[in-house]
């Protein structure tokens, strides 16, 4: 929970201090056009994450075949581009359009912009990256043979983080903790004996 919240502590703390929520935005009334996710041909999805547009704009008209909108009173400053997102994103929405994720994805890459796929949580379970840095790992599960499994957020230099056994069956450990609290052999056999265990 503690980690969930902190990734989404900026939504948090406007209900937290304030006592009111962030409005949800929409992809289509997105302030910052250029901070934003459009879907390609091939129907996957790419994000354009822009967080000083007037820089990125010459680069991102450019890469986008746009040049004629570069000094477009309705988009040449952010404060232009934010007053008429719609229009812009409808315009980007089209261009994004003709070519798949991985043309565009690359395309942008070379040219300066930044942008990323965005990924499903199957793509994210399959992404080498995602291995790499163990957020992912497979193991040998006695059950299910080898199988893979999120991993660890973090890790240690002196106590590195590992899956060393697979979560307990309802009852393995029942016996060890009746003993660790106190009870006898004969104890645990007379509340097996009642069902009560």
């Amino acid at each position: 929970m503690g980690s969930i919240m902190q990734l989404i502590g900026l939504t948090l703390d406007a209900p937290a201090m304030i006592g009111q929520e962030f409005p949800r935005e929409l992809r289509e009334d997105a302030g910052n056009p250029m901070y934003n996710h459009y879907r390609c041909k091939d129907d996957k999805w790419i994000v354009v994450a822009h967080l000083q547009p007037d820089r990125y704009w010459p680069i991102f008209a450019k890469a986008l075949d746009i040049t004629r909108l570069e000094e477009d009173p309705r988009f040449n400053t952010m404060e232009a581009r934010g007053k008429n997102s719609k229009e812009l994103i409808k315009i980007l929405d089209e261009k994004f359009e003709t070519k798949t994720s991985d043309e565009w994805l690359k395309h942008l890459n070379e040219s300066g912009c930044i942008a990323t796929p965005l990924q499903s949580p199957a793509e994210v379970a399959e992404d080498p990256q995602a291995y790499a840095n163990r957020y992912m790992i497979e193991v040998d599960h006695p059950d299910w043979g080898r199988t893979k499994q999120v991993g660890f957020p973090w890790d240690f230099s002196e106590t590195p983080a590992s899956w060393r056994m697979p979560a307990p069956k309802l009852g393995a450990n029942t016996d060890e903790i009746l003993k660790e609290i106190g009870f006898s052999e004969d104890d645990i056999a007379k509340l097996k004996e009642s069902g009560s265990i």
